[in-house]
């Protein structure tokens, strides 16, 4: 009888194991991509709708291209002082007037009865403080003549003490009527100090209120004129020589007080106001240049003020010329300029696009090697002009990114390209 053989069992390959794993990780790694797939929220753009470019090191020139309007450089705006009807119209909008030529002719019946009484009652003011004025003046000569007749007096009566002062020690004369004669010379002496006294209080007081009335006939003769004035501005007069580039105004027409008449412009002293996006608010400085081309000739012009206020996102600058202003130049023209900003720097380079609007050039979408997809990517931008944004970090040399509008993309965090 023979016993069974132990049969012992064979040991896999190696290589069948590896491949094992290597087909397990296949099947893992495409579950997790299907999972992140699933997680990212992706869009399917055709590309031929793409505008993709490329990032590169270039020279940036700190320019930007900014839309002027011409306006003088100084403007004086003509306002009813005082309200009235256009009763005469003596020169034509666009006409050139010199300083001080009449424009037109306002009326105003109620004005005209104001300036009157205000005459009347200031003019009886002046007659009264002018009558307060000579009695001080009179009664500074009578208290004179009063002291004049007391010293006069005085006078008279010490020679009569003197001559009776003899008669009495020779009995000629009564000790009475001598006496009288010392007391009545007592009195006006006494009388004299009172007069002097009253004569240096009148005098102080005299003083004190002529500075007064000085004062308040100044101030009425002031509002006699001002009442005088108001009734001729009815005449309204060029301020200044220029063009007269507005008067909308009609005869008949009535105008209330401070209501806007017309406006004179300086001839052949022009200014370019430009309105510029708030981005670049703290780059714009005065003193920058700018350039523009007319009629085949390029010209500059130099930023003289920078208004803070931001409106709708823009801030706006004054620009004045700094050489030769062109003849052909009119008020209201538009004009394209190049505003610089600082000089060219190598640095590396985007082309500009639309994706700016929407993402503020914080980030982007890059495509990857296949160009198959683009994944968002934040970056860090800096200067930019009507050409290029400079990119300081996030980005390298050749990386390729979406440039056109983000309007459709921008909740995508990758956008699969349709060939």
């Amino acid at each position: 009888m023979t016993m069974d053989k132990v049969i012992q069992k064979q040991q896999r390959p190696w290589w069948q194991w590896l491949a094992g794993f290597v087909v397990v990780g296949l099947v893992g790694w495409f579950i997790f991509q299907t999972v992140v797939d699933a997680s990212v929220r992706s869009v399917r753009v055709p590309a031929a709708q793409l505008i993709i470019s490329s990032v590169q090191m270039g020279t940036l020139e700190d320019v930007i291209s900014v839309r002027g309007t011409v306006q003088p450089l100084n403007s004086v705006f003509l306002d009813a002082v005082n309200g009235g009807v256009v009763e005469q119209i003596f020169v034509q909008e666009g006409a050139f007037v010199e300083a001080g030529q009449p424009l037109l002719q306002l009326s105003n019946t109620s004005l005209r009865l104001s300036v009157a009484n205000n005459d009347t009652a200031i003019t009886e003011q002046l007659n009264y403080l002018t009558n307060i004025a000579n009695g001080f003046e009179t009664t500074q000569l009578n208290t004179e003549r009063e002291i004049i007749n007391l010293e006069y007096r005085i006078t008279t009566l010490e020679r009569q003490m003197n001559r009776h002062q003899e008669l009495v020690a020779e009995r000629m004369i009564s000790q009475q009527d001598f006496e009288a004669i010392v007391d009545e010379l007592d009195y006006n002496r006494r009388l004299l100090v009172n007069t002097r006294a009253r004569q240096a209080l009148e005098n102080r007081i005299r003083q004190s209120r002529q500075v007064q009335i000085a004062e308040q006939i100044e101030k009425l003769e002031d509002n006699l004129t001002l009442a005088q004035t108001s009734f001729e501005s009815l005449l309204v007069r060029a301020p200044i020589s220029g063009q007269l580039t507005s008067l909308p105004v009609q005869i008949g027409e009535s105008k209330l007080n401070g209501q806007r008449l017309g406006q004179i412009d300086v001839v052949n002293q022009y200014k370019v106001a430009a309105q510029i996006d708030e981005f670049y608010v703290s780059r714009v400085s005065p003193g920058q240049s700018a350039r523009f081309s007319l009629s085949g000739t390029e010209y500059s012009v130099v930023v003289d003020r920078v208004y803070p206020e931001i409106t709708n996102g823009l801030f706006t600058v004054d620009l004045i010329f700094d050489q030769n202003v062109p003849d052909s130049l009119r008020r209201g023209q538009t004009l394209q300029l190049e505003l610089v900003l600082g000089s060219p720097q190598e640095t590396l380079l985007l082309p500009i696009g639309s994706f700016v609007q929407e993402t503020g050039g914080n980030w982007v979408f890059v495509l990857d090697a296949s160009g198959q997809s683009a994944n968002r990517r934040e970056i860090v931008t800096g200067r930019r002009n009507n050409r290029f944004i400079e990119v300081r970090e996030g980005l390298e040399t050749g990386d390729r990114v979406i440039t056109s509008g983000y309007s459709a993309i921008i909740n995508a965090e990758r956008v699969q390209l349709d060939q």
